[in-house]
């Protein structure tokens, strides 16, 4: 059978540019793929417990199985923090990525928030390289 279907938690403990509302957000994360059609869906399930439900396309690119979301920077209402507190905070998401292998092994993922993207929080391991030739420049 060639279709995968795993979901996963990563943690956006790096801060690549800007400052962020949230610390060490938990993200869950999931993806359908079916490997001999090399066709499938990534999906932002959840920001610390929060359902945002955001949608990530594949974005094409040999040897790898990448995401990318394509909305509108989009307001949520997200828990400050991964614990018991129930305190909400407001972001703007501007995109997400999800990074794996080929494989769809060793996932990493990056968020933009704000209304222009100017603050991007990753996973440990995140490839800035990947991320400057996927983002576009955020004008200052």
């Amino acid at each position: 059978m060639s279709e995968t279907i795993k979901q996963f938690s990563l943690t956006l403990d790096q801060v690549l540019r800007g400052e962020s509302v949230l610390k060490n957000p938990n993200c869950e994360f999931s993806y359908h793929w079916d490997f001999e059609k090399n066709m499938g869906l990534a999906q932002l399930i959840s920001i610390n417990g929060t359902h945002v439900n955001i949608t990530l396309h594949p974005l094409g690119i040999a040897g790898q199985l990448d995401f990318m979301s394509d909305m509108q920077p989009t307001k949520f209402m997200v828990n400050a923090t991964n614990d018991e507190s129930i305190a909400l905070v407001e972001v703007v998401i501007y995109r997400v990525i999800l990074d794996t292998d080929e494989k769809g092994q060793n996932p990493k993922a990056a968020i933009m928030f704000g209304m222009d993207g100017d603050t991007i929080l990753t996973s440990a391991g995140f490839n800035e390289g990947s991320a400057a030739k996927e983002l576009p420049p955020v004008a200052i």
